[in-house]
């Protein structure tokens, strides 16, 4: 029996020591920059022991309140002596005032003085002050006003308000700051609260779409980034001007959200803490992005280590998502109450990967609010439409029965109705309590399987399931892969939200919102689709095992599908696409889709039309749902060669062809087409031509394309090199084929000189003709064919294919040395390369998915240059390459070569391991 891992949760925090460790904080002496060293040397050591967050933001705050203080006294003692005192008041605002200081944070500052301009002895003390502190190299926000001027400042500026709103006294005047605080808390009128909660949540957008709109983000910034300590910060301020009550704990109190929240939103506040603490010591100032480099750092002072479970730094990552949702959906909770006065629904802009799926459309900050619903009871008695929102008739309801869990949202996605916050806060302490039987009970599971399957879902329930943690409780297999993410830059989201996402793509497909060729009617022409969502819901549910996670998916689909009482059928199409899930990618972009062998074994492979057309729609939601910009026209056209290919294979029940039979009807087909478009060309010529090139030209190449390519040849008889360009700006590429008298190591020569230029090859087919002197001029000749891509990932500019054209040339005709050239054009940059994660070589030899060929795979990480590297480490082992597929993931390389001996023979045993041995080290050498 197959054990869930269970639901992952945050690690607790340290204990809250503020207390005791705020009465050992070194005594001050009077010298300040000692002092001052002193304190911040003492809470270092403090957060090294592992103090909590919480206890270290607290510390430092108190501590930076002694230096400040006594720096104000000396200011104003100093100003006394040459000025009349006059009433001012020193306050901290911002983090400084919310006591919520990080080691290098800045040190945000009010000096507030009595009416009109300020006077000679507070301009001099405020003076006096900022000098002090910029002398201790800190950053200080700063400012020097009266009520007025703060006042006015904060109706015209809602970032104003919002610091005023962490004000906090510090020395000076208590009358004056009073009256400042009874201003900016209490005297709002409803007008300017209804202003200042606009204005917030706009910003709140604004530094999404500036910071990253996804808590999934690589490189997240856990101040800014969405679910970050920002938007933690931004919702508390939104509930103090609405309900004027002042942090977390007054939350609670005011029944705003469930102790449950709380408890977890102050465990996820605390980690961010901790985590951003860390963050600063290790850089030495305030630094707030979780870049690659800085990742394996922060995880490895923090505790986390590489074991059997898998990698640490992985580990840890998947802790700050967790952290991160939880304080997003916290967020999403308070500022629903703040907004419900107004009925405001739908607040937050969708996530773009759900409104680019066409799963859902934004919703404008309070205004054009969807016309509220009639408040009625729903079919079943359960459940209710409440002020245009759906609710339970009573507390009770989703305890009674565990399918009452589910029905919620389903009715929630089938009614159109968003939660009403009671709901949503019913509905996660359900999750939080329901028992791991539950997850059997038949009921629930048909309610959940009818939900899926309902004709015009685009699955929004499922991500609001697991927003709230109810579909890792229903689902409990799903709970393994929460929050969990490789550390690469192809796969942007963590497994479990690619996951939906995938889903979801595949559900608006079958609606309509998504446009593909040929997809869209096949999702939509699908009898019996659950299969393909299931599969799709457990193609990674394997990551994390440490084992092929698509074996070990398998496995764990296998289970869950008799829990869930799925027939069996459908079952075992299941088990097979979580299996299978990868293999249709990796043939269409890394092997020879011309080869009718490879298409037949595919075909018996796939066995049925069914389970391709499933393989193909969960490939191309899988690729498509990756990240941004993953789903190309180049992949898409590969997958539907492959399909196409292998579906008329399925079709007419063919065998595979008897060995030549391809070949002799390409080449029947290519004389042809010599006969009736090779015009200015001599007969025997195109007889030469189809006895010249070798079989894999009619088995690969277009037959329409033979009497371009016998001119393009001819053309260059009598030079060094010819080119024939074709920009394709519908596919995202260049076509290039090129001619020149054959020479070993010619692809290297090539490869090198684009990459010299910048120009990546994605495809490159190399063929030569026979060296039979009855060939005549047609003997020896090299044709090799590329699709090639600019550093804009497009087709190569056109005065760019110039210039590598003549360095060609330069280079063919033994004017230029290659290695001097790629050294010219290649100078190391100065600007400091962008840390990434480390990709692990690897080297496969594959004998049987060729017959003529061994298929070498090399898995690296990108960089300039490496078809050139590869190309010309086979050449150096007597190698020849046919056939390149150039495939990017990210920055991680997957490309395919087809070669063989010179013997034509592949290769096996000592001469396979040789080849591994040469191509490792060759990668292994620096750039």
């Amino acid at each position: 029996m197959l054990v869930p891992e269970t639901h992952a949760v945050l690690p607790a925090a340290a204990p809250f020591e503020y207390e005791a460790h705020l009465a050992a904080l070194p005594p001050l002496t009077g010298d300040v920059k000692a002092d001052f060293a002193a304190q911040r040397k003492y809470i270092a050591d403090v957060h090294r022991a592992g103090g909590s967050g919480h206890t270290v933001v607290r510390l430092q705050s108190a501590a930076m309140d002694r230096i400040v203080v006594v720096l104000w006294e000396r200011a104003v003692a100093e100003a006394a002596r040459s000025h009349p005192a006059s009433p001012v008041s020193l306050v901290a605002i911002g983090g400084y005032g919310r006591r919520d200081l990080a080691p290098f944070s800045d040190v945000d500052l009010l000096v507030l003085h009595g009416e009109r301009e300020p006077d000679a002895f507070v301009k001099l003390a405020s003076e006096r002050l900022l000098y002090s502190l910029w002398d201790l190299k800190l950053e200080v926000g700063y400012a020097v006003r009266d009520l007025r001027a703060c006042e006015q400042l904060a109706s015209e500026d809602h970032t104003a308000r919002t610091a005023l709103l962490d004000l906090r006294h510090l020395a000076g005047d208590r009358a004056l700051y009073r009256e400042l605080e009874r201003e900016e808390l209490l005297g709002l009128s409803q007008a300017k609260v209804d202003k200042f909660l606009s204005d917030k949540l706009e910003e709140m957008r604004s530094r999404r779409d500036r910071f990253g709109d996804s808590l999934y983000l690589l490189e997240p910034n856990v101040k800014e980034s969405e679910g970050g300590l920002r938007d933690l910060q931004s919702a508390l301020w939104l509930a103090r001007v609405r309900f004027k009550v002042a942090g977390i704990t007054e939350l609670l109190s005011r029944a705003l959200l469930p102790e449950r929240d709380i408890r977890e939103m102050r465990r996820a506040r605390d980690f961010l803490w901790r985590l951003r603490n860390e963050m600063h010591y290790l850089a030495g100032r305030k630094w707030d992005q979780l870049t690659f480099d800085v990742q394996p750092q922060v995880a490895a002072s923090l505790g986390y280590q590489d074991g059997e479970q898998g990698s640490g730094v992985e580990a840890f990552m998947r802790h700050y998502y967790l952290a991160a949702k939880t304080v997003l959906v916290a967020c999403d909770a308070i500022v629903d109450r703040c907004l419900e006065p107004q009925n405001a629904m739908g607040w937050r802009m969708v996530p773009p990967p759900a409104a680019t799926i066409g799963a859902e459309r934004p919703v404008p900050v309070l205004r054009g609010q969807p016309q509220r619903g009639v408040d009625r009871l729903l079919p079943g008695g359960e459940l209710k439409v409440f002020r245009g929102r759906l609710t339970v008739v009573d507390k009770d309801v989703l305890r009674r029965s565990p399918a009452a869990l589910v029905r919620l949202f389903a009715a929630s996605d089938r009614e159109g109705f968003d939660l009403y916050p009671y709901a949503r806060d019913l509905a996660a302490q359900a999750a939080e309590e329901f028992a791991p039987e539950a997850a059997s009970d038949p009921e629930l599971n048909q309610e959940l399987l009818s939900a899926l399957t309902r004709a015009g879902t685009r699955g929004r329930f499922l991500t609001l399931m697991h927003e709230l943690g109810v579909l890792q409780r229903v689902v409990p297999e799903f709970a393994r892969v929460t929050a969990r993410r490789q550390i690469d830059v192809y796969h942007v989201y963590t497994v479990d939200v690619h996951t939906l996402f995938a889903v979801r793509r595949l559900l608006a497909l079958r609606c309509g919102d998504v446009k593909e060729e040929g997809l869209g009617e096949l999702m939509q022409g699908m009898q019996r689709p659950l299969a393909l969502y299931l599969g799709t819901l457990f193609h990674d549910i394997g990551k994390g095992s440490g084992k092929d996670h698509s074996m070990r998916g398998a496995e764990i689909a296998a289970e869950a599908c008799v829990r869930m009482g799925v027939d069996p059928a459908d079952a075992a199409d299941i088990e097979w696409l979580v299996l299978k899930h990868l293999r249709m990618a990796a043939i269409a972009q890394r092997r020879d889709l011309s080869d009718p062998d490879l298409i037949h074994a595919f075909a018996e492979e796939m066995g049925t039309l069914d389970r391709l057309e499933k393989l193909y729609l969960l490939t191309y939601a899988d690729i498509a749902t990756v990240g941004p910009r993953t789903w190309t026209e180049w992949k898409a056209r590969l997958l539907r060669e492959l399909y196409q290919k292998t579906r008329a294979v399925l079709e007419k029940g063919e065998r595979r062809p008897s060995p030549g039979t391809a070949e002799s009807a390409g080449r029947e087909l290519a004389l042809e087409a010599l006969q009736q478009r090779a015009w200015g060309v001599r007969v025997d010529d195109q007889d030469r031509f189809v006895a010249a090139m070798p079989a894999r030209y009619f088995l690969t190449v277009p037959p329409g394309l033979a009497p371009r390519h016998l001119r393009l040849m001819a053309l260059g008889r009598a030079r060094v090199l010819a080119t024939s360009t074709r920009h394709r700006p519908d596919l995202g590429h260049s076509e290039v084929a090129v001619t020149a008298p054959d020479r070993p190591g010619l692809l290297a020569t090539i490869a090198g000189v684009l990459a010299a230029h910048r120009i990546d090859i994605q495809h490159a087919e190399v063929f030569s003709s026979a060296p039979d002197p009855a060939l005549a001029w047609l003997a020896g000749r090299a044709l090799d064919v590329f699709e090639l891509r600019g550093p804009e990932e497009g087709p190569v500019e056109a005065g760019r294919w110039r210039a590598a054209r003549a360095d060609l040339a330069r280079v063919l005709r033994g004017e230029e040395p290659l290695d001097a050239l790629m050294a010219r054009r290649l100078r190391a940059s100065s600007l400091p390369q962008k840390p990434l994660p480390r990709v692990p070589t690897k080297v496969v030899i594959d004998n049987h998915s060729a017959r003529a060929h061994s298929v070498v795979d090399v898995f690296t990480a990108d960089r300039v240059g490496l078809l050139h590297t590869l190309s010309r480490t086979f050449f150096d082992l007597g190698l020849t390459v046919d056939l390149a597929r150039i495939s990017t993931e990210g920055h991680r390389a997957a490309d395919a070569f087809y070669v063989r001996t010179s013997d034509g023979g592949r290769l096996e045993g000592d001469l396979a391991s040789r080849v591994v041995s040469a191509v490792t080290a060759a990668l292994s050498r620096p750039d």
